[in-house]
């Protein structure tokens, strides 16, 4: 029982550290990506737009994944920090190309459309997908 006790003393604080970077990482993350695009997802999403809460989704999920594929396969703080910030910026990038191959993707989410929704939630999840392939190793 001492062992147990003595392993919980020593991993909950390193627990405890690599979680919250992970979470700091996912909500500036999120919190960026929301930032970037001309709409406003949040507002959108209150007001009752399916296609910006399908596509908010997408960058939740986005984002999430590879953080936590990232957090999985870390082995200090720093492999943590280098990572996370890889894949925030990374999923950034996923907006910019679903933006380049669909006109006025902002708008078409603003005006509720459910098929622009769909193709960026698929560009962040499937690149979320690959990211947490290959930082896992």
């Amino acid at each position: 029982m001492d062992a147990i006790l003595q392993t919980i003393q020593t991993g909950l604080p390193v627990l405890a550290m690599h979680l919250s970077l992970t979470v700091a990482l996912f909500v500036l993350g999120v919190f960026a990506y929301v930032k970037i695009t001309p709409h406003h997802e949040f507002q959108l999403v209150r007001d009752g737009n399916q296609a910006a809460g399908l596509s908010l989704s997408g960058v939740v999920i986005g984002m999430a994944m590879p953080l936590a594929f990232s957090l999985a396969a870390s082995v200090n703080e720093w492999d943590i920090l280098l990572w996370g910030f890889i894949v925030v910026v990374l999923q950034m990038l996923a907006f910019v190309a679903a933006h380049l191959l669909l006109r006025d993707l902002s708008q078409r989410i603003e005006n509720g459309e459910m098929a622009a929704a769909w193709v960026l939630f698929s560009f962040n999840v499937s690149l979320a997908m690959l990211l947490s392939a290959a930082i896992s190793g």
